[in-house]
Order: structure tokens, then C-alpha cells, then sequence
């Protein structure tokens, strides 16, 4: 009785698109696009035509119609069965719901559309589907058929329905999916081979183990979960970065959700998975693994947030086909050590639109890309990079293409010479001003073998005699280079600054070849002069400096005359020596007739002031000096300093100043040359050996400081 109330409904409906084809004067003549092709004709409604499928036709559109014709153009097409239609478009239509069963009546029907009608929910997603089983489907695409900001569970009984179908392709794009019924994935077709749900709220769950079942999948598309326009409009992802990264930061990474080993649930058959954009999860890539027999060759984790890439992706040494992996647009700042290394096979990897300067400043990022041994294309793009380590690819000779674009690098430091087929450098928006000649030169080498492109637009080439040899490797090579026309240092394109500079620059360096030379000799020449003659009048200089910081002081200057002296005499001795010139001492000032005023270090220097300072003005201000040489006056190294000052002053004043007392025998050999030569040009005074001596000695010693030598 249900049946056939049901049966009785649809005939109503169709009586009255009947009535109003009539009373608007629209029959199955009226024109509307058809397009002839060899597989078929193509029929397309536009804004103001409506009419009725021909029997041959193979492929039917119809787009954004206004809400009645959208609805008369759905009831017409579900009136009569069409025996040769198999591909159905009804996307962009402002549709709220499609009778049941509507599209069971075309056998041969190969590819739906009901994209983009808003309005529809999974309801009469169930009805689009129903009885599909009885046409030839293959391909389905539903995206965008729910409202937005309202989530849905995805049904089981649609599951059903396409169970016995030999569905190929299944597109629930931005449906704001949230859950998945028990089932839901068990009972899709096993046909199915492409499955894409992006854009819509997924939360992992166990549920996802029910993919191992279709065991024909080959691509697998989950992007932009929780991110639908409008999704995102009101809810910002704020990621959190971690300064420090050690075990207690990876192990709270890995606790923000319940660990799920997603490869672990893919299909064996699984080529591709597509998981951009996720932004949900923990901020790094924990360890994951692949299934033993796993087809996995191609995945893409950008856009997703993870800025801590720990890993590494596990994967079995004999199923390891893994060729493609994407990691872009990740906001990247630290890569842990082994990483890439089970990607063995990996041949394009794509790192760009990350924050890698900073961590390419590190020692173990020497090593990121060890283990690529069949790395073929490298693109880290925009990704603020500063500075390159110069082995960073030592162990990727068959790297191809090499993407360095959009960065901040001011000068080249890779090394290149381990790239056996590099083809193609792409290093423009940088901050370049030359090559180093072992990467032209390198570069060159590879150009005899195959063909080699460099992209350097928008750097900074330095127009200059120094980088000559770079500007001229620019218009010589037989390498393909990218340039943009400026360049820093000249005034005007680089085309003019290269046939200036070739020109002067050969000027200056016909007369560099032998100026420089020559200039060279003669400042080595004139410097080593400089310094014998400042050697050898190192003590003369720096007596002539302390007097005249004493003269800036406000001392009298010396005439020549005793009024200029303040002592009679400064006595240089070593401090074992201190008991015979004490006695001097006393002998001197005391004892005499004639008083003498000595200058003695402990009792006479200024406190406060250096010890070289102190020397030089007590020899300075005495009128004489006397040396009481021994072995040790000659270890004292201030002692030899108060020698140098009073010989300096004797040379200066040019005149005999200095008594040389001599307290014991000291052999020649153990004298150094400047003593040894006064020893042999000026004749001094032997300390008495007993006190029948000493009184010729006093008399002998006040006599020459009393008068000129």
C-alpha cells in the first residue's frame, strides 16, 4: 500500500511538470546547447533554455538555474528512464531535495555530479543513491551538499546502498562530517580506488581502522579537517613554540591526543594520502610506520602545523617505494638527527614555507639529508635560510633540482661538486652578489653533459672590478642563467656594466700586474726598517715619553747644571745587594764632609705611581746613577731597565753619568752585550775587598760623583 502511495505521488508530480511545461509554452523542441563528440553528445541547460534529454544523449549539465528551473530540470530528467546518458552534472543548482531512486533509471550512467547544493544533507544524498547498484557507476562527487556550521554524522545506509556498485571515485568534500557511523567505511564498495573527504571536521578514531578493507585504494584524501571557510573565519589555530626541544617537550608533543599510528590503518594498496592542512594534533610528527606490505609512494603532510619534526616514518626495507613526500607550509624549526634516513628511496621532497635559518646554524644539520640516497628534487623555498652547511649534500649526487628561492642568503657555502645531475639551481630573491668560482666552475662541468638552468633573478650582483670574473662566467657560459637587468655598483644593466667594467678593469690590471708587486716590496721594506730603528731605539723612545709626561707635570727641565738635579745621585741595585749599599748610603749622606743626597727605590719612589714611571724621573732628576753589578743585578729585570734609562739618559745628555761599581767577579760570557761593551769602553770601580781598601774606596767614589768623569 506504501508502494504504491508512493508510486501515486510521483505520478502527481510529474502531471504537474507536465502542466507547466504546457502553460508556458516550453516543449521538447526548445533549443539548448548540444555538443557532438565522437564518445557522444553533450547537452547543457543555460539560464534561459529548458529542455528535454534527447535518447543519445551521453553527457548532461545543468548549472546555476534559478530555483524553479532547478526544480524542473531535476523532475524532467527523473520522468523517463535515458537508456546512453553517463555522465550527469547537477552541480551549482540551488536543489533541496532529489526524489528517491531519481537516478536508478539510467543504466548506463558512469560519473554524478551533485556538487554545491547546499541545501540537500545526507538525507537526499541516501536518495541520490539509491538503486545506484543498477547502473554502471563509477565516479561520485557530493561536496559541499550540507549546511555549514551544522555537523553531521556520515551514515552507514548510504554505505549500503553502494556496496554492490563498481564505484571507483568518492568525493564528500566540505560536508562538515564529524563522526562516522560503525560501518560506514566497511561497507563502502571494494571497487573503490580514490576517496577524498577535505574540508570537513573528522576526528580520529578507531573508526579508520575500517580502511584496511578496501583493499583497491590507492588515494586517500583527509585535508583541511576543522578548516571550512567558515570554519576557519571564527577559529584561529594559536601554535605554541617550544624554545628547547628535549625528551620531556617530545613527550608532552606526542600527549596532546591519543597516539594513532595512521599509516598503520591505510590500505596495503595505498599510493597516495593526501593530510594537508589538518591543523590538529600535536605540533610534531611523531615516530610513524607503514604496513609490512605497504604501496605507499606519495605523502602530504603540509600545511599542518608541525613545527617539531621527530619521527622518523619507519618503513620496511622491502617495501619501502616511497618516492614524494611534502612538508611545506609547517612554520618547521628543528629537524631531529635521522629523521629521513628510512626514506631511502625518496626522490622529491618538498620542505618549503618553513622557519629552517636557525636550525641550519646546527652541527647535526650536516647530516639532515644523509640518508636520501636517491633524492632527486629539493625544494626549500621561502624558508628564511641564512646560511647553508657546505656538506650539507654530500650524500645526494643525484639530486636534479635544487629549489632555494625567497630566502635571506647574502653568500654561497654549499658544495656542489658531489652533484653528478644537477640540472636545475633555482636561487632568485635572495640576497646573492656573486658565485664562488668552485660553483661556476662546477656548474660548468655539468653543462658539457647535460643541460643546466640557474634561476638568479632578484639578487644583488655587485657590478665591480672584484666580481669581474663572475659577470664574465654570466655572458660566457654555456649554463642557462636567469638575470634580472640591475645590478649594485653601476649605473645602468648589467649588459653595460659588464662591457664597461671588461674594459677598465683590464686597464687597471695591465699596470696591477707589476704595481702591486712593487708596492708590496716597498712597504715590507719601509716597515721592517721602521722596526729595526724602533728596536734599536726602543729605550731612547720610551725615556724621551716619560720625559715628556714629566715636562707636562710641571718638572724643571735639565740645563746641565746642578740647580736642575734633586739627587746627587740614584742608586740602581739589586735587593741581595742592599747591606754594602746601605753602608754607601750611610757613607754618603753622614759620614762626609761634603753631604750627598741619594735616590734610593724603597725610600725615595713615589707611592701611587708605576715603577717605570718611578725610574725614569729619579733618573732623570738625579745628576749621576751608580750600578752596583753583580749576578743578581742581572736577573733583576728592573734593574736592567734602570740600566737602559741611565745609558739612554748618558747618550742623551752626552756626557758620562753613570759609575759602575762592579760587587764580584762575573765572567764574560754570563754578561749581556750592552754591559759587556760598557765594561770594555769605560773604566769603574771594584768593591774593596778588605778595610784597608774600603777608605780609598769612599774617597774614589765621593770624588766622582763630585766632579765630571
Amino acid at each position: 500500500m506504501l508502494f504504491f502511495q508512493g508510486q501515486l505521488n510521483l505520478l502527481c508530480v510529474a502531471f504537474a511538470c507536465v502542466t507547466i511545461f504546457i502553460s508556458s509554452g516550453i516543449s521538447d523542441h526548445v533549443n539548448c546547447a548540444l555538443n557532438y563528440t565522437e564518445f557522444g553528445v553533450k547537452m547543457t541547460y543555460s539560464e534561459n533554455d529548458l529542455c528535454v534529454l534527447k535518447d543519445n544523449t551521453t553527457s548532461f549539465t545543468c548549472n546555476s538555474l534559478n530555483k524553479e528551473r532547478s526544480r524542473i530540470c531535476l523532475w524532467n530528467l527523473c520522468l523517463k528512464p535515458h537508456e546512453t546518458l553517463q555522465t550527469l552534472d547537477l552541480s551549482r543548482n540551488h536543489f533541496k531535495d532529489i526524489p528517491k531512486g531519481c537516478f536508478s533509471e539510467f543504466p548506463s550512467l558512469e560519473i554524478l555530479t551533485i556538487s554545491n547544493n547546499d541545501q540537500l544533507g545526507f538525507n537526499n544524498l541516501y536518495n541520490a543513491m539509491y538503486k545506484l547498484n543498477q547502473t554502471n557507476i563509477q565516479m561520485i562527487y557530493a561536496n559541499n551538499i550540507n549546511q555549514v556550521g551544522v555537523t553531521y554524522p556520515f551514515p552507514k545506509n548510504i554505505s549500503l546502498l553502494l556496496n554492490n556498485t563498481s564505484l571507483r571515485k568518492l568525493h564528500l568534500n566540505y560536508n562538515e562530517i564529524q563522526t562516522l557511523e560503525s560501518g560506514s567505511i566497511y561497507y563502502l564498495p571494494r571497487t573503490l580506488e580514490e576517496i577524498s573527504v577535505r574540508g570537513n571536521r573528522l576526528e580520529i578514531g578507531l573508526i579508520f581502522f575500517e580502511l584496511v578493507w578496501l583493499i583497491k585504494l590507492t588515494l586517500l584524501d583527509i585535508s583541511f579537517q576543522c578548516s571550512t571557510l567558515e570554519y576557519r573565519s571564527r577559529s584561529r589555530r594559536n601554535v605554541q613554540y617550544i624554545d628547547d626541544f628535549d625528551n620531556t617537550n617530545y613527550e608532552k608533543c606526542l600527549n596532546d591526543i591519543s597516539y594513532v599510528n595512521a599509516l598503520k590503518v591505510l590500505p596495503s594498496n595505498l599510493t597516495t594520502l593526501i593530510a594537508t592542512g589538518l591543523l590538529s594534533g600535536p605540533n610534531c610528527i611523531p615516530m610513524l610506520s607503514t604496513r609490512r606490505n605497504s604501496k605507499l609512494s606519495h605523502i602530504d603532510i603540509s600545511m599542518d602545523g608541525y613545527f617539531k619534526w621527530v619521527g622518523p616514518i619507519s618503513v620496511d626495507p622491502n617495501f619501502n617505494i616511497i618516492t614524494t613526500v611534502n612538508l611545506s607550509h609547517n612554520q618547521c624549526q628543528f629537524i631531529k638527527d635521522g629523521f629521513f634516513d628510512n626514506l631511502t628511496h625518496l626522490e622529491n621532497l618538498d620542505i618549503s614555507y618553513n622557519y629552517l635559518g636557525d636550525y641550519f646554524y646546527r652541527i647535526e644539520s650536516e647530516n639532515v639529508f644523509s640518508g636520501l640516497k636517491h633524492l632527486k628534487k629539493l625544494d626549500m623555498r621561502k624558508s628564511n635560510i641564512r646560511y647553508l652547511p657546505k656538506t650539507l649534500l654530500k650524500h645526494n649526487k643525484w639530486i636534479e633540482s635544487l629549489v632555494l628561492s625567497d630566502n635571506a642568503m647574502d653568500e654561497w657555502t654549499l658544495d656542489i661538486s658531489t652533484l653528478d645531475s644537477l640540472s636545475y639551481v633555482d636561487c632568485s630573491l635572495n640576497k646573492l652578489v656573486t658565485f664562488p668560482e668552485y660553483v661556476t666552475e662546477r656548474l660548468d662541468m655539468l653543462s658539457k653533459d647535460h643541460n643546466v638552468t640557474v634561476d638568479f633573478h632578484h639578487n644583488k650582483i655587485l657590478c665591480t672590478c672584484e666580481n669581474l670574473h663572475f659577470l664574465q662566467w654570466l655572458f660566457t657560459t654555456r649554463v642557462m642563467v636567469r638575470l634580472s637587468a640591475a645590478c649594485t655598483g653601476y649605473n645602468g644593466n648589467i649588459t653595460q656594466a659588464y662591457k664597461y667594467l671588461s674594459k677598465e678593469c683590464r686597464k687597471d690590471n695591465s699596470v696591477r700586474e707589476w704595481l702591486y708587486p712593487v708596492q708590496t716590496i716597498c712597504l715590507l721594506f719601509i716597515l721592517s726598517a721602521i722596526a729595526m730603528v724602533v728596536y734599536k731605539k726602543r729605550w731612547t723612545l720610551i725615556y724621551r715619553w716619560y720625559l715628556f709626561r714629566l715636562r707636562q707635570k710641571g718638572y724643571t727641565p735639565i740645563g746641565g747644571c746642578d740647580e736642575g738635579y734633586h739627587f746627587d745621585a740614584f742608586l740602581s741595585f739589586a735587593d741581595e745587594d742592599r747591606p754594602f749599599v746601605e753602608r754607601v748610603v750611610t757613607e754618603l749622606e753622614e759620614n762626609s764632609e761634603v753631604h750627598f743626597k741619594v735616590c734610593i727605590h724603597y725610600r725615595d719612589f713615589t707611592p701611587g705611581k708605576s715603577i717605570s714611571k718611578n725610574i725614569v724621573s729619579s733618573v732623570h732628576s738625579s745628576r749621576k746613577t751608580i750600578v752596583f753589578m753583580s749576578r743578581a743585578y742581572l736577573r733583576s729585570q728592573w734593574c736592567k731597565y734602570e740600566l737602559q734609562m741611565a745609558i739612554t739618559k748618558e747618550r742623551h745628555m752626552d756626557r758620562r753619568l753613570i759609575i759602575m761599581v762592579v760587587l764580584e767577579d762575573i765572567p764574560h760570557n754570563q754578561l749581556s752585550l750592552e754591559v759587556l761593551q760598557y765594561y770594555k769602553k769605560n773604566s769603574y770601580i771594584v768593591k774593596p775587598k778588605n778595610e784597608q781598601e774600603l777608605n780609598l774606596f769612599w774617597k774614589t767614589l765621593k770624588g766622582v760623583i763630585a766632579n765630571d768623569l
